[in-house]
Order: structure tokens, then C-alpha cells, then sequence
């Protein structure tokens, strides 16, 4: 009976699976509300309990994940046969699932200071993983091996070709397993993939993806995670004289800009909270800077569901996941308004009535079926590591 762990470390919560012979067993999901921090225990896709966390618990989170399984006999520490960790990091050596080893460690590190809210976390991860679970064998599952598929005249950046050379720099972009299961679950529930769709993953990052076939042609995240749209405390696509002029004005170079563009900008230097769900509520307020980061953001989505549809011709579904377009009407509601130029119809009853549930939002009438999927981002990577693991 091989039993596999599955660790999401996102840039807001932690995701721990439990799989034994392919089949999830239970799922935590360690979280920051804004409020504090908090662990969900998640049966058969069921929240069974929900517990305070300390911050330190938090930070240490493989940890209690693991004393949380062997204190409830789901599998003693000594009796999961297999890791496999989310890795968002740029580089062509992170496009393709690999086993996690001290070269692979070493190249993290190299990077480490190019994508500052991820790969820190990410490394930390498996220093916890590797003391909580020595000698177990970890696979990396990359977040950009889906957007492989992307033609070079998308990934391609306009820089000298021996500086993208030498530095590995290109469009990789991210939220490939979640995009990857959303595809997947497209076909399960359609019978096959809309030729031409698009899928906007609204949660503590946001990305917008085209997909043709069931490949990615496009999608919004670029180099690394920061780009794409305005995010919590990322700026996304800032124009490269606004980034010249900080590290003039401001002097910011290196780390520091890293961090200022990461962890400064964004929801959190537009509204003063990265917190979309705090942002919203000062907008119900009526705080004109909550009202502005909301009116960016809805702007920015809509530029790129506007590139995809002409990219791709037309559009035939758009789906809307991960945990804020999952729990929030509201959100999808201005999402998705402004959209009837591409034959989009939303059926605001249908919308409403989904809250953390799955379904059809548009009308009979739409010319493009509108779907809530929730992302089984656990579930492909657990794929993933069978195929690695096998191979």
C-alpha cells in the first residue's frame, strides 16, 4: 500500500494531501485569513473541522501536517513512501517535473532572490520536509510544465537574444497544475475540451490562461509569478519605465526591488491590505482606494480575456477557479461583466447560488458556457509523482 504526500505551498496558504494507492484520505489546508491563521480538515472534499494555527505553526506547517496524520493513524510518519511539492520558480530546469536533490536545491538558490515570495518559502518547505521525513524521496512537480506548449513568439521576451540566453529569461508563467486539472476535469464533465477557452485562476495569485485544444497557447504570468495582473502585494505588469524609474528614485536594486515589486505593491500599495477580501469589504465601504485597486484589477482580467478571445478567435467556455472565484459571487459577478461583446451571458441567479460549489453560470441564451470548477491541483500533481516515481 504506497501512501504519497502532496505539499502546495502557496503564497497565502498550504495545501497537505494525503493519497494511499492513488486515493486522498484527507486533505489540510493551512491558510492565513487576514485574521490570523487557521488548519481545515477536508474529507472527501468535505471540511470536517477547522482549527486556530499560531503563526509559528504556520511557518512550520509540514510539520504539524505530518503530527496531525500520525496523531489520527492516517499513516505513520515512517509510512508515506513519497513527497511531491509544488515548485513556482523561472527557469528552464523548473519546466519540467523532476526529483527534488541537492543540485536541484542549489539551483533554487541561484534564484532565490528573483522570485522572493516563492522560492524562500519553497526551499524552506523542503529543508522541513527532508527533517520531518528523512530519506524519503521528493519530487519537484513544476507549475509551468503545462505552458510549455506556448509558440516562442508569445514566450519569447524582447531583450538581446544572449542575455535571454544566458540568463534563461522567457515567458515560463504558472498555475500550470491548476490549469492542467482544470483541462482535465473539462473533459470529465463536457466529454472533451472546448476548443477555445479560457481559464481565470483568481485566488492569492491570479492568472489568466488561453488554452487551444487543451493546451496553453498564453498565459498571463510571465517571467515569474509577480507578472500578469495586480495581485495581492504583486504590481503584475508594470511597464519597464515605471521599474527604471523606482531604481532611480528610490534607489531600489536587487532584493530590494524584488521585495518592494513582490510584497509592496499591488492590492497592498494601491489599498493598504493585500487581502482581496478586505479590499472588496472597503470597497462595499465606499474607501476610493479600495474602489480604484478593484476597478484595476477588474480592468486588467478583462485586457487579457480580450488578448486570449483574439488569440483565439473566438471563445467557446471560460472557467473561473481557485478559492476567491470559487467562494465569491461578487467577484465573478465583475469578472465577468462586460463581457457580452464576446457572446458571454451571466445568469446572476445561477451565480449567486454558487458559493464553494461547482456549476454553469450563464444563460441558456450564452453563446459561451461559463463555468465554477474548483482546481484539483493536489490531485495532478499526485499523477505526476506516480509517473515520476514509476519511470
Amino acid at each position: 500500500m504506497a501512501s504519497t504526500l502532496i505539499v502546495n505551498p502557496g503564497s497565502t496558504s498550504r495545501k497537505y494531501a494525503l493519497y494511499t494507492d492513488g486515493v486522498c484520505v484527507v486533505v489540510l489546508f493551512c491558510e492565513a485569513t487576514g485574521a490570523g491563521f487557521c488548519a481545515n480538515v477536508i474529507r472527501n472534499g468535505v471540511k470536517i473541522s477547522e482549527e486556530k494555527m499560531t503563526a509559528n505553526e504556520f511557518a512550520h506547517s509540514v510539520k504539524y501536517a505530518v503530527t496531525y496524520l500520525t496523531d489520527h493513524t492516517e499513516a505513520p510518519s515512517n509510512g508515506i513512501d513519497r513527497v511531491g511539492v509544488r515548485v513556482v520558480a523561472p527557469g528552464t530546469h523548473f519546466m519540467a517535473h523532476r526529483t527534488i536533490d541537492s543540485e536541484y536545491i542549489q539551483k533554487l538558490k541561484e534564484i532565490e532572490d528573483v522570485a522572493p515570495l516563492h522560492i524562500p518559502g519553497l526551499i524552506q518547505e523542503i529543508k522541513s520536509i527532508e527533517k520531518v521525513l528523512p530519506g524519503t524521496a521528493i519530487y519537484g512537480i513544476s507549475d509551468s510544465a503545462f505552458h510549455e506548449t506556448v509558440p516562442a513568439y508569445i514566450s519569447t521576451v524582447s531583450i538581446p537574444k544572449e542575455d535571454a540566453l544566458k540568463y534563461d529569461i522567457r515567458r515560463f508563467g504558472y498555475h500550470g497544475i491548476s490549469i492542467a486539472s482544470i483541462a482535465r476535469r473539462l473533459a470529465e464533465k463536457l466529454g472533451e475540451v472546448p476548443a477555445r477557452t479560457i481559464v481565470c485562476h483568481v485566488g492569492g495569485g491570479v492568472s489568466v490562461a488561453a488554452l487551444k485544444d487543451g493546451k496553453s497557447i498564453s498565459t498571463s504570468m510571465g517571467y515569474s509569478p509577480v507578472s500578469g495582473t495586480i495581485m495581492g502585494s504583486r504590481g503584475g505588469d508594470l511597464t519597464a519605465g515605471v521599474v527604471a524609474a523606482l531604481t532611480v528614485f528610490k534607489r531600489l536594486h536587487g532584493k530590494k526591488l524584488y521585495d518592494y515589486l513582490y510584497k509592496e505593491s499591488g492590492f497592498k500599495g494601491v489599498a493598504g491590505v493585500s487581502d482581496l477580501r478586505l479590499v472588496l469589504e472597503r470597497r462595499a465601504s465606499g474607501d476610493p482606494d479600495a474602489v480604484l485597486a478593484i476597478d484595476m484589477f477588474v480592468h486588467e482580467v478583462h485586457s487579457w480575456i480580450g488578448a486570449h478571445a483574439t488569440l483565439l478567435g473566438g471563445v467557446d467556455a471560460i472557467v473561473l477557479t481557485a478559492t476567491a472565484a470559487e467562494r465569491n459571487p461578487a467577484v465573478r459577478s465583475l469578472l465577468l461583466s462586460g463581457l457580452e461583446l464576446f457572446g458571454v451571458e451571466i445568469d446572476a441567479e445561477r451565480n449567486d447560488s454558487l458559493v464553494g460549489a461547482e456549476g454553469f453560470i450563464h444563460t441558456e441564451g450564452s453563446k459561451v458556457k461559463v463555468l465554477v470548477l474548483k482546481t484539483d491541483e493536489m490531485g495532478e500533481m499526485e499523477r505526476e509523482v506516480q509517473d515520476l516515481a514509476t519511470k
